[in-house]
């Protein structure tokens, strides 16, 4: 009986989902991704003989799995099927990852099937999303746009020279843009700095309560490295911001030392 790895972003969801190949033959761990230290880690020890990724719900979560998957020697021959999804947004996974399977759910079955008997032998490797951007300015990465308002929040003496020295750190911003220290009505984007996981919390129910309807945010917070202790990682960031109505869609590496994550609220 081959072992399926299921991953979806709804735990009825994935219940449903994890029924529904059971019927069909194969043995399924659709346990949650959330909240686990480190995904490779985690997939090279189930060893599952296919993951098949959840595309109705949170389609970027389904590809940076994939993607991180793909990047790694003892990961990257593990066949993905991509399921459902909106067509658009899967034909963007499916440039990145052509050598995927795609299908929808009601030929789920035969997209197994046919994966796990037609492995391939040489997986492309994609580049990982915060290389893309290698050479890029911060307020590029950050897309910090033309005649907008960005609100840059939070605690700056991460950086030498505080607020001064994180404005020099983005680099020349476009024509118009303006940094502020606030939320205003007419900010369109946020930065919002933290260095633990209190800070972390509060800046998210900040947000809630003042952050623009339709504004994004970055939370930009310190990597875990030798000299910098933390107390929360990226997926505690996710999980925060999954609770309180947003959703994640870009990371960014703001510089050696400091990481983003990028949220908009979820539509209802």
């Amino acid at each position: 009986m081959s072992t399926i790895r299921l991953v979806s972003w709804n735990d009825d969801v994935a219940r449903v989902r994890a029924r529904q190949l059971t019927g069909m033959g194969f043995s399924v761990d659709a346990s949650s991704l959330l909240g686990r230290g480190g995904v490779i880690g985690h997939f090279r020890d189930a060893a599952p003989d296919a993951v098949v990724l959840d595309l109705d719900r949170l389609p970027s979560h389904g590809r940076e799995v994939g993607v991180v998957l793909r990047g790694s020697k003892s990961t990257r021959h593990l066949p993905l099927i991509f399921a459902g999804g909106d067509p658009e947004k899967v034909e963007r996974i499916r440039i990145e990852l052509p050598d995927a399977v795609f299908t929808s759910w009601d030929n789920i079955g035969d997209a197994v099937g046919h994966a796990l008997a037609h492995p391939v032998a040489a997986p492309i490797k994609p580049t990982p999303h915060m290389e893309r951007w290698s050479g890029a300015s911060v307020s590029r990465k950050l897309d910090i746009k033309q005649q907008t308002q960005t609100a840059v929040l939070g605690g700056f003496d991460g950086f030498s020279g505080g607020f001064d020295g994180f404005k020099e750190m983005l680099g020349d911003l476009p024509e118009g843009a303006a940094l502020v220290k606030r939320f205003t009505p007419e900010t369109r984007l946020a930065l919002y700095l933290v260095r633990s996981a209190r800070e972390l919390t509060n800046a998210f129910e900040h947000a809630v309560a003042r952050l623009p309807k339709d504004a994004s945010l970055w939370i930009i917070h310190p990597k875990r490295t030798k000299t910098m202790s933390v107390d929360f990682n990226q997926n505690d960031v996710r999980e925060l911001g999954l609770a309180r109505g947003f959703v994640d869609y870009k990371v960014c590496a703001v510089n050696s030392e400091w990481s983003g994550l990028k949220f908009a609220r979820r539509k209802k």
